[in-house]
């Protein structure tokens, strides 16, 4: 019996002490002391103490934006863009949120997704000079110096003098690189019929305020032929979410079109679309063949998925094929990882397929799979690409009757 009131004595005593703890427990207290530990540099033992904080007060913004904040200092960012996520669902209209969820983003190396975050935040705050500067720094991030530079122009066009844009503009022109080199080699390896073909490029690409150009030299061996060929691409920035695509090409070679051109205009459209409407035209002999295409795609934070049509008319009938990609990017767009799927035949992205004539056959049936990774060395500023793919190919001289293509391709860019 004695036993029993001693345990009773000692569980009321603990149960008390422990409400009376519960009750003292003072928030502010504690996120005074987690900022010192933080400060401190102890985040393990800051971010134990806040989520104590936040588990009791969930109302308490600052703390759980803190809490964030630290997430982000200690590399966590998962964890911080699961933080930042509940305040912007509760007020989309605190700049500090938007702010602290961006910089996380670029932390991780999600320009991407920070660049998106950015376009949301200006969408309510269209003034806000620190989310402009943070969507041109993601843009930058990203080597899209073009739109890093309308960005903040767009910008100084409504503020001419303000300081801290001014002062980005300055620090951009002085530290991006505006101008890049690539050299590329590839490989088709086939089961039967041909002999192994060979494709080599070289090309220099220029950022300007009207938004990049690139002059490109091929140089292709196939059927025991070498032949070259110039090409000239730009992307002309049109207005805020619009681009454009122009090509033209130039070849004597019978392995290339004489004469190729194309055209293509781009637009992001809400909640992370973006969608394309263009043309290719090549001339093969003294025909021209018109493809219509374009795209349409979905960014999910770093990762695209888009499908590109191609529509062919021809004496033979309008021909279809088309090509389905994802890609996962890194640091920018040069970064990615991507696999992609292709149905039926385009000269446009078959780099084979003419009969002795010099004329394409369209209505070929094919199918591709392809894989490439394009990852930095040491910097941004250096990417190499590798890649493969598999093709199931109809033949030209046997309808019907299909071979195998196994590809390889090695890439290196240096931007400066």
């Amino acid at each position: 019996m004695m036993c029993k009131k001693i345990t009773f004595l000692i569980l009321t005593t603990c149960i008390f002490f422990g409400n009376a703890s519960a009750q003292s427990f003072d928030p502010d207290e504690a996120f005074k002391e987690a900022r010192t530990l933080a400060f401190d540099g102890k985040k393990t033992e800051a971010e134990q103490l806040l989520n104590k904080v936040v588990a009791k007060y969930p109302n308490y913004d600052e703390v759980r934006l803190f809490l964030a904040t630290v997430y982000g200092w200690d590399e966590k960012y998962k964890l911080a863009r699961k933080e930042f996520q509940i305040l912007i669902q509760k007020d989309k209209t605190s700049k500090e949120y938007w702010v602290g969820y961006i910089k996380n983003e670029m932390w991780a190396d999600q320009n991407r997704t920070a660049i998106e975050l950015a376009k949301d935040g200006l969408a309510i705050l269209p003034d806000d000079v620190e989310i402009t500067i943070l969507k041109a720094s993601a843009e930058r991030n990203n080597q899209d110096i073009a739109t890093a530079f309308k960005t903040i122009d767009d910008y100084l066009g409504r503020f001419p003098k303000d300081e801290a844009a001014l002062k980005f503009k300055k620090d951009l022109k002085e530290t991006t690189a505006t101008n890049s080199i690539s050299i590329a080699a590839s490989r088709d390896y086939f089961s039967q019929i041909y002999g192994q073909m060979h494709y080599y490029n070289i090309q220099f690409g220029k950022e300007t305020k009207y938004g990049s150009v690139i002059g490109r030299y091929n140089l292709n061996q196939k059927f025991d032929t070498y032949g070259s060929q110039f090409e000239i691409d730009a992307y002309p920035s049109i207005t805020n979410g619009m681009y454009g695509y122009l090509n033209v090409g130039y070849s004597k070679s019978s392995i290339f079109p004489g004469f190729r051109c194309g055209a293509q205009v781009y637009k992001s459209l809400p909640r992370g679309f973006e969608a394309s409407v263009g043309f290719r035209s090549l001339k093969f002999g003294e025909n021209y063949t018109n493809i219509y295409t374009g795209s349409v795609g979905k960014y999910f934070g770093n990762s695209f998925v888009f499908v590109v049509p191609y529509l062919i008319p021809s004496e033979e009938g309008l021909s279809k094929s088309a090509t389905f990609t994802y890609r996962k990017y890194g640091a920018n767009e040069e970064q990615f990882f991507g696999v992609a799927v292709g149905l039926g035949f385009s000269p446009e992205v078959n780099r084979f397929g003419l009969d002795a004539i010099n004329q394409p056959i369209v209505s070929l049936k094919s199918q591709k799979l392809s894989l490439v990774n394009n990852f930095k060395v040491k910097s941004n500023k250096t990417v190499i690409g590798i890649g493969a793919s598999i093709m199931h190919q109809e033949s030209i001289f046997d309808p019907g009757q299909y071979f195998w293509v196994t590809s390889v391709n090695l890439g290196y860019t240096l931007n400066y």
